[in-house]
């Protein structure tokens, strides 16, 4: 009888275990039933059509559109032009100085700062003016000569002072140009052996009285190359897309003399001419084809 009774209990213990098993599954399915049951597919195509329909344009669309537009304003003929005047020179620039060598520095220095004070005096009474004369260049080095010495019983060289040079230049603006000749003989003769040159040149002192018209020329010209090569290739010629001036104006001077040290022999009067400059100005341009 007793152990009818521990069979029976045992039996309802079971039984309580597997209801409490039971109802726990089913609570957790009920909170989550994406665990029991599969989420449901959806079709998002036509949704997502109707969006790009209503933007006008796929995003796929779009970056091909925005890659085609790039690569069109690549497209384009691209040109330089140039234009350019021939004028007269208004003014003469020149490089003189002095060149001394001596034992010591103080002597080179002094006997360079007379020969260059008399050279500055003379062109002022030439008539150049305090501010067109401007220092370009001082030194003062050390002058070696080598010495062949028998050392040990071999030829070698060995390095001797033999004195001190001072070179003293200045950039001279002469303004006057019928008497350059006359300026540049006595201002050779006032330096006298000491006086060096290093040419002489032409130019203009404003070219931008010039401006308007090399500019219209070099973007005429522009035009011209640019209708050429469209009539060529067989294209239409749209608009111009952009424009940039090519630097500053360029003044070329065909009458530069270079003296140097030919002006200590140069004759009584040097016949020195400024002829003509040519003054030139660059743009580059890019045209649209159609």
């Amino acid at each position: 009888m007793k152990n009818l009774l521990l069979l029976n209990a045992h039996l309802v213990i079971f039984f309580l275990f597997l209801l409490n098993i039971g109802c726990t599954t089913n609570g957790e399915a009920a909170e989550n039933p994406e665990s029991t049951f599969p989420a449901p597919v959806y079709d998002s195509e036509p949704a997502l059509q109707d969006i790009n329909s209503n933007l006008g344009r796929s995003p796929k669309s779009q970056g091909s559109m925005q890659i085609q537009a790039a690569s069109l304003t690549q497209r384009g003929i691209t040109v330089t032009g140039s234009g350019s005047v021939s004028v007269e020179p208004n003014l003469a620039i020149m490089n003189i100085g002095v060149e001394v060598l001596a034992k010591t520095v103080n002597v080179a220095r002094s006997v360079a700062a007379d020969a260059m004070d008399s050279v500055t005096d003379t062109l002022k009474k030439e008539g150049v003016h305090d501010t067109d004369i401007q220092t370009k260049r001082f030194n003062i080095s050390p002058r070696y000569d080598y010495e062949e010495v028998i050392v040990d019983g071999r030829h070698t060289g060995k390095q001797v002072l033999t004195g001190y040079v001072v070179n003293n230049s200045a950039i001279v603006k002469i303004r006057d140009l019928e008497n350059v000749g006359q300026i540049v003989d006595k201002a050779a003769d006032a330096g006298g052996d000491l006086v060096r040159i290093d040419g002489i040149s032409f130019t203009v002192e404003n070219d931008d009285l010039y401006l308007s018209t090399l500019r219209k020329q070099a973007v005429e010209d522009a035009f011209e190359k640019a209708t050429q090569y469209a009539s060529l290739t067989g294209v239409e010629l749209g608009p111009i897309l952009s424009l940039s001036e090519i630097g500053n104006p360029s003044v070329q001077s065909f009458a530069e003399m270079d003296y140097g040290m030919r002006a200590m022999a140069a004759p009584a009067s040097s016949s020195i001419s400024g002829g003509e400059l040519e003054i030139t100005l660059s743009v580059n341009a890019v045209f649209s084809i159609q």
